[in-house]
């Protein structure tokens, strides 16, 4: 598998990915592979060039059950994500997607534990970690690049 660039930020969560199943040895293996073997790397690269290895149900049963997001339905693009695409996606890979009635934004995570990086990016604002498949974060990443 590849070296992290930043092995202190991506390394936790893949141990955890490991440690609930989401990973197993030969999966990182498939997806090392898919991506060439490249010697270093970021984890969101990683999970996202595993879209459609990773299964479905293992990665949202580990987004909600293991750190509080909610499946709000499926996760698109949205009219309202425009407003926030100002700029290259964010670093920590969590996406709004979608602004809620009362003022606060679905965010699609794809990094739980950077969600107190998403918070700083949009001070002041509530944020809902919407619990989206991996399909839906490249998909959501791929569309926000198409406007920046």
């Amino acid at each position: 598998m590849m070296h992290f660039a930043n092995p202190s930020i991506d390394g936790p969560c893949l141990a955890e990915l490991r440690e609930v199943g989401v990973l197993p040895p030969d999966l990182i293996e498939r997806i090392d592979e898919r991506l060439g073997r490249p010697e270093t790397g970021a984890l969101n690269a990683f999970l996202l060039a595993g879209a459609d290895l990773i299964p479905e149900g293992a990665w949202l049963t580990w987004l909600i059950r293991r750190h509080g997001c909610h499946r709000f339905g499926r996760v698109q693009w949205h009219r309202d994500t425009a407003t926030w695409a100002k700029e290259a996606s964010p670093a920590e890979g969590n996406l709004p997607y979608r602004a809620c009635a009362d003022g606060a934004l679905l965010v699609a995570v794809l990094r739980p534990d950077a969600m107190p990086a998403t918070m700083r990016r949009w001070p002041g604002t509530r944020l809902h970690g919407a619990a989206a498949t991996l399909r839906e974060l490249r998909d959501l990443h791929e569309q926000w690049r198409q406007i920046t």
